[in-house]
This record gives C-alpha cells, structure tokens and sequence, in this order.
C-alpha cells in the first residue's frame, strides 16, 4: 500500500516531523523557503493532501487551478481566512483548521485530522 502524497508548506516540532515522515510521502521546500502560487500548484499535482499555514493564501483561483486528487487540506492555524471556503467546498476539498487553540496544539490536532485521509481516499 502506498502512502498518500503530503504538499506540506512548513516545517513542524520534530514530533510532528517524525509522522509526517512516517504517514506521507513528502512534498515540500527547503526549510526556510516558501512555495509562489505557481510553485504550490505545482507541487500539488498528483498530490493526495495539503498541510498549509496562514502564508499560503488559496483563493477562488488556486481552487479553480489545483489538482484533481488533493481531496483535503489541513491548515496549521485556528483560522481559515486564508481560504477561500465556499471555492473548496465547489471542488469538493475538505478544509480541516484547528479553531481556539494555540500553535502547537493547533499543529498537533491538525495531524490527527489527517490519517482521515483513509476514509476519504480508501486506495490510500
């Protein structure tokens, strides 16, 4: 079984690291770099999931753009305004975010929502 493909535009504690690491194939930037909107759709091609932060801004336009097989992406933040809600919801992308809680909690939770990937995308 193969795992799925991550686009992940940051990097985390090292426990968060270690599962990304264990449950994803990776796709990202060196550590202290950030993807264009070019490079971020890009990168999502052929891609099963997205770990975002409030940096990366997913307009109506990333939306009508970005790859067929992301099914989910997960924001490392409590907020969403950074994401264009009702243009995922048109394509069918589930939106996890982690509201009221601080960023590492946020970070923490947020990687529990993604082994639900499986339920979405079962040949996963």
């Amino acid at each position: 079984m193969r795992k799925p493909t991550l686009v992940a535009t940051a990097y985390f504690v090292d426990d968060v690291e270690t599962r990304l690491a264990q449950s994803f194939e990776l796709r990202r930037k060196k550590k202290g770099e950030h993807f264009t909107s070019e490079e971020l759709l890009s990168a999502a091609e052929g891609a099963d999931a997205m770990f975002v932060t409030p940096v990366d801004r997913l307009d109506a336009t990333f939306f009508s753009r970005v790859a067929a097989p992301v099914k989910v992406i997960a924001t490392h933040s409590v907020g969403h305004d950074h994401i264009d809600l009702h243009a995922a919801a048109r394509r069918k992308i589930t939106i996890a975010y982690i509201p009221g809680l601080s960023t590492d909690a946020a970070a923490d939770l947020t990687l529990l929502l993604l082994p639900g990937l499986h339920d979405v995308l079962p040949d996963c």
